[in-house]
């Protein structure tokens, strides 16, 4: 039952990760804190995925896959029990520190096996399986942490959060004989593809190479607009007069937009390729982003989000294959660790940007500000894939 790593094993720690960026986000409001300082408290998330994910990566290929994926699960309880041990700006620092640097283990193991359990055949349902658990992690996250707010308050929240993760070590020791063996241990003729490797180790070895280059640049503007959406949504939201559930219910729709483009990617690409796809859905995504400071009708606004939803629905698991595709032999994990850290270099810098510039010119200059960010990773990305893979036919 491949799903249940697929799906099962992802979906409740994300969940927890998921519901965890509103209730901070929320909670530092209650607790008086600014827009730049929330940028920070976000940009915390991110510190040891872009210092440590190459590392997690070279883990993943070298030991496999179980203890990176049970530490991290443990990594985010232990992170949600901080915030609600230590209910102030001091905890929520600490609780969004351990949280990423449990993810940073969690996500990368997690990307390098749904690409690697049950084979070549397989890898494409599988990785649309775990974008699909990932969606519905930020459909359910959100909307569980909003309703969890408005009845139990921030801090009981953050424990209704730390439960999840139990499940998934329920799952990893129950379905552990599926794991697949590391990528040093394998034999025959995966062996010799990977003695044949002559790719230099590190993080500039790959990204001197040109088919990983467009992969890089096109999903750090992706999934970096995915994630600062759940940044950004819940900040604007409050300015106009929303609840926590209201904000969970617009963060939810968004979500679900996800999980319909993800369940119709196959089709997608079959129609238009990988590389129009993935172009086409950041143009989109940029319209929309311009749009969304304009609208503060909650129907409005949830359609708006629909529309976000849909174009950047495609992004991670598009750049995931891609990257996965193009790495060298028995360097996935390392290839996948650098566009994690490439990923979480620029969550990193633009919450800490963009919410100095939402404190000091308002929250449409940062919307717009990420709408032409995207629209230009649109641009460069297709130059790039050009590049590589020649003119469209």
């Amino acid at each position: 039952m491949v799903w249940l790593l697929t799906i099962g094993v992802p979906v409740l720690s994300n969940v927890a990760m998921k519901g965890s960026t509103v209730v901070l986000s929320l909670y530092a409001l209650e607790l008086g804190a600014g827009a730049a300082t929330i940028g920070i408290l976000v940009g915390l998330y991110a510190v040891f995925p872009a210092l440590l994910s190459v590392t997690a990566g070279r883990l993943v290929d070298r030991r496999g896959y179980r203890v990176p994926l049970a530490g991290g699960a443990l990594g985010f309880s232990a992170g949600l029990l901080v915030a609600w041990s230590w209910p102030t700006l001091s905890g929520l620092v600490a609780s969004a520190i351990l949280l990423g640097l449990s993810n940073v283990f969690f996500t990368v193991a997690m990307q390098s096996l749904v690409n690697r359990v049950g084979g070549d055949g397989a890898r494409a349902r599988n990785v649309s399986n775990f974008a699909l658990a990932i969606s519905i992690a930020q459909f359910a996250g959100p909307v569980m942490a909003g309703f969890a707010i408005d009845l139990l308050g921030h801090r009981h929240t953050y424990l209704l959060l730390a439960l999840l993760p139990v499940g998934t070590l329920a799952l990893l020791v129950w379905r552990r004989r599926e794991l697949p063996v590391a990528a040093s241990r394998l034999r025959g003729a995966d062996a010799v593809r990977q003695d044949a490797n002559g790719v230099r180790p590190g993080v500039l070895a790959m990204l001197a190479l040109p088919a990983l280059r467009p992969v890089f640049a096109t999903s750090a503007v992706a999934v970096a607009a995915f994630d600062l959406y759940s940044f950004f949504m819940p900040i604007y939201g409050h300015s106009i007069g929303l609840s926590a559930s209201g904000i969970g219910l617009v963060l939810g729709t968004f979500a679900a937009a996800a999980f319909v483009v993800r369940a119709l990617m196959p089709s997608l690409v079959r129609a238009m390729g990988e590389r129009r796809l993935l172009a086409r859905s950041l143009w989109v995504a940029g319209a929309a982003y311009l749009v969304f400071p304009l609208v503060t009708d909650p129907f409005l606004l949830a359609l708006v989000s629909a529309v976000l939803g849909l174009a950047l629905g495609c992004g991670q698991p598009l750049t995931m294959m891609m990257c996965y595709d193009r790495s060298p032999p028995g360097r996935s994990g390392e290839a996948l660790g650098v566009r994690f850290t490439i990923v979480n270099l620029t969550h990193l810098g633009i919450p800490v940007i963009f919410g100095a510039v939402g404190a000091a010119v308002g929250l449409a200059a940062v919307f717009w500000a990420n709408g032409s960010l995207l629209a230009a990773g649109g641009v460069l990305g297709d130059v790039l894939e050009r590049r590589v893979e020649g003119p469209s036919p």
